[in-house]
């Protein structure tokens, strides 16, 4: 059976962060274990406080992980801090297999899940990702510009290739119209349009960043991996339950 490694925050309500990457990898049947870089105190109306993992207790489990188990893929999430992207940093130097990053900067209501300071932090993991995978707010945040069109968007992507990015999936929800996923790889950008989905969604970054992982575990191909990930995700939103002030992705 092949192993995937989710890096990411716990979510006690079960939508996103750790406990949502590990159902997908089951939906997908990989076997999943986690690194767990902070618990957050939420539900449905938002992020209430994080409160990050130790880093040397981080590391350790990093560490244990990297020597004592077989790894086929890693999914990264909410990173906490500077340390703890230093801590994942030394982990993927050793453990050279398909990672998926999911750059995940704030809650939607504002709860900061990687501290400021570690914002620049993300750029030092590139070189060990197959694939980055922000929103545009994510995308704005990081490179520092305003991200408005279709035609900012490929901006966007061709600078983050210039920093060392190998593949983008830049997730287009923000704008307005209907919403564009676009996939920048070896000079090429596809197009993965989809339906706008009315509601608040909890956890869809995570599910989809997850499923390409997972998918990437298997040994499926980067692009197709994306491409089965982006159906997966329509497919989990038509079934999505309200669950207080949020829809749950309850049909992973």
């Amino acid at each position: 059976m092949k192993k995937a490694l989710t890096i990411a925050a716990s979510d006690p309500s079960g939508g996103a962060g750790i406990e949502a990457d590990l159902k997908v990898f089951s939906r997908y049947r990989v076997f999943g274990m986690s690194a767990i870089t902070a618990i957050t105190v939420q539900g449905p109306k938002g992020v209430e406080k994080i409160i990050p993992t130790p880093i040397k207790d981080f590391s350790r489990i990093l560490e244990i992980i990297a020597s004592q188990m077989p790894l086929n893929a890693v999914k990264i999430g909410a990173l906490a801090s500077a340390g703890h992207i230093r801590a994942v940093e030394i982990l993927l130097k050793r453990v050279r297999v398909p990672c998926v990053l999911d750059p995940v900067l704030k809650a939607s209501e504002g709860s900061l899940l990687l501290e400021k300071k570690g914002w620049p932090k993300i750029f030092s993991l590139l070189p060990f990702l197959d694939l980055i995978t922000p929103n545009i707010p994510e995308a704005e945040a990081l490179l520092g510009m305003n991200i408005k069109s279709r035609a900012d968007m490929v901006r966007a992507l061709e600078i983050f290739s210039k920093k060392g990015a190998r593949a983008i999936l830049l997730k287009g929800g923000h704008l307005d119209g209907g919403p564009v996923d676009l996939l920048w790889r070896n000079g090429r950008v596809r197009a993965f349009p989809k339906q706008r989905m009315a509601g608040k969604f909890h956890g869809t970054g995570c599910a989809l960043s997850s499923a390409v992982a997972a998918q990437l575990a298997l040994g499926m191909g980067l692009e197709a991996a994306v491409a089965k990930s982006e159906r997966y995700v329509q497919k989990c939103l038509r079934g999505a339950e309200i669950i207080g002030e949020c829809k749950y992705l309850t049909h992973i």
